[in-house]
């Protein structure tokens, strides 16, 4: 493995476990010291801390749920006492709802927000101060953002806001802070939350998408968007920015 992100610190929400952890694992293994976030599952946490540090790089983990607002400047501040400034941030914490329009509450439309778009948008600004010579912000959107469907209204829009604001924060970091901003927009991934919280309906209908998917006919892997995410993470990828890039098989083309 080609050790492209040595001697960088990195940031990612939601990194315990799923897509988060995968993408930990795999910048730790280019070289990256990380700091992961989690919502309640210490345990995991600690699990992926360890593995992190048996691939030779320094591990910090800090509790941040969705909906407090202290979270940000608490995940700066550990990055920062440890490390003295950001490279990287990947903002992949996000919440659900499988939830028709008709069922909708504010409690739950405010949990999807607070989780998708603004624990993101003010983890950046809280690090703006400290970002690195060529930081590099991913965020992870999802297919639901422009193909839609059942049971997802605050989870398209909210995935769809974090693709538009990464376009902003691209041109307002680009020569400000030597930054690149991108995105990447999944499609379904076979990682527990994907096989516990879904509902049976709703995997009907994807298993049928999934056999069309042009690049294969099967559901995604933590693998196959780690790999994407540590690329746009990277110096090679310094002439990408403000983009949505493709990271669910062809699914949905962007």
């Amino acid at each position: 493995m080609v050790k492209n992100l040595q001697g960088l610190s990195a940031i990612i929400t939601g990194g315990s476990r799923g897509i988060g952890a995968g993408i930990a694992l795999e910048l730790a293994s280019r070289g990256a010291n990380v700091l992961i976030t989690y919502q309640s599952a210490s345990s995991q946490a600690e699990e992926v801390s360890a593995k992190i540090k048996a691939l030779g790089c320094e591990a910090l983990i800090v509790q941040a749920a969705g909906n407090d607002k202290e979270a940000p400047a608490r995940i700066v501040k550990a990055a920062v006492e440890k490390w003295s400034h950001i490279d990287i941030i990947i903002n992949n914490a996000g919440a659900g709802d499988d939830c028709l329009l008709k069922d909708m509450t504010y409690d739950l439309w405010d949990k999807v927000f607070n989780t998708n778009v603004r624990l993101a948008t003010f983890l950046v600004m809280e690090s703006m101060p400290y970002l690195g010579k060529a930081p590099r912000i991913v965020n992870i959107s999802s297919v639901m953002a422009r193909m839609g469907g059942a049971y997802a209204t605050a989870y398209c829009a909210s995935k769809a806001a974090l693709e538009g604001v990464t376009k902003v924060w691209a041109t307002e970091l680009g020569q400000s802070h030597n930054a690149t901003v991108n995105c990447v927009n999944p499609g379904p991934v076979g990682t527990d939350m994907w096989l516990r919280d879904t509902g049976a309906d709703v995997l009907a209908e994807w298993d049928i998408k999934m056999k069309e998917t042009p690049a294969a006919p099967r559901i995604g892997t933590v693998d196959d968007i780690a790999q994407i995410v540590a690329f746009l993470a990277s110096e090679e990828s310094r002439w990408s920015t403000g983009s949505t890039v493709n990271a669910n098989g062809g699914l949905c083309f962007v």
